[in-house]
């Protein structure tokens, strides 16, 4: 989408000419208010591109996505306030266009189209905003308040943030990782806490991998690939895992 209303405002004059040459001309192309719109879509559909490319991936927990989320939804504020006073910033094709529009830029309709997306932003991931300090204490157990916890996690907090040599394997990085090292007999439930959030898909990425791999080995060419024979070459397929052949 993004591609295309980028590609139809960059080349707008030669399509126009392309029209007119073969006697079907669009009045559109010369709307300076269309132009505005036009160009507005380019850009917005290109951030939301970016955000959405930033939510993919294998190994994103739900605490890494759910900041990316936060960090839209401010851009989203910026967005917003630049565009009430026609800044054009962070909108690169409105703002070649208001090099040769005849039109002020539409702010009033930027501006409700950023503000229905905020509010659907706001509903969409209403349940995660809930959980947000728990997803805040899974991301960073040593940057909490004992008294704010709760009771059954309170105990285990006091003596993992107490442990130095947890604190420094915490600062290698890798949650999973420094989840899997806890011993489960000092800190029983607030592994079992942990292990909600890491194992919470965040996104279907995974889904739709798995999908577009079962789409490519079921081919024209292995219709008669069985069940059985499916399941053991998706597994092949999407597995991490190292065959021990030996």
């Amino acid at each position: 989408m993004w591609k295309s209303s980028g590609s139809i405002f960059a080349l707008r004059i030669e399509i126009e000419l392309f029209l007119n040459e073969k006697n079907r001309p669009l009045v559109l192309l010369t709307d300076s208010e269309w132009l505005w719109k036009l160009a507005f879509s380019a850009d917005l559909t290109a951030h939301l591109n970016d955000f959405n490319l930033r939510l993919q991936g294998e190994t994103s927990l739900i605490c890494d996505l759910y900041s990316k989320v936060k960090a839209f939804r401010q851009k989203l504020t910026l967005f917003e306030t630049q565009l009430a006073r026609s800044c054009l910033t962070h909108f690169s094709w409105c703002d070649k266009c208001s090099q040769v529009a005849a039109t002020p830029f539409p702010s009033l309709f930027a501006q409700d189209i950023i503000f229905t997306l905020k509010q659907q932003f706001q509903e969409r991931f209403s349940d995660v905003d809930a959980c947000s300090s728990k997803i805040r204490i899974f991301e960073n157990p040593f940057d909490c308040v004992i008294a704010d916890l709760p009771p059954e996690l309170q105990m285990d907090v006091i003596d993992l943030q107490s442990n130095d040599i947890l604190k420094d394997k915490f600062k290698e990085g890798n949650l999973i990782e420094f989840y899997n090292c806890l011993p489960s007999d000092q800190f029983l439930h607030f592994r079992k806490f942990a292990r909600e959030f890491i194992s919470a898909f965040g996104t279907t990425y995974i889904c739709e991998k798995t999908f577009s791999k079962m789409k490519y080995t079921k081919s024209c060419y292995r219709s008669q690939v069985s069940d059985e024979h499916l399941n053991a070459l998706l597994m092949i397929g999407t597995t991490h895992f190292e065959p021990q052949l030996d």
